[in-house]
């Protein structure tokens, strides 16, 4: 299968809702991000190009096209609940939705 057939089976691009919604405490692997700023992680829409339980997953997943996209975003949709560094005065415990971003190139 070549490039652009591996894009063009790729699904259309998804709310970061929807993509919760749909794979919910997945690590997913997103690419065609539509950031709001150049300055932060919110974006309106993004392509799911893999995901999976574990870290590794949507990254082997991801592999197949990753010469298509520019840059890879590697997101958790879950909650982490635990400990975080925090400043004086905020609690130490919090429930965070995480998104963390790879750039893959």
């Amino acid at each position: 299968m070549t490039n652009a057939q591996l894009a063009d089976t790729a699904p259309v691009p998804l709310t970061w809702q929807q993509i919760c919604d749909r794979y919910p405490d997945e690590w997913v692997c997103l690419a065609e991000i539509d950031r709001l700023n150049d300055t932060d992680f919110e974006f309106r829409t993004a392509r799911v190009i893999g995901h999976g339980k574990t870290r590794r997953e949507p990254l082997d997943q991801a592999q197949a096209v990753r010469d298509l996209y520019r840059s890879i975003g590697h997101y958790f949709t879950g909650r982490i609940v635990g400990p975080v560094s925090s400043p004086r005065g905020v609690p130490a415990e919090s429930s965070l939705r995480a998104r963390r971003v790879v750039i893959v190139r």
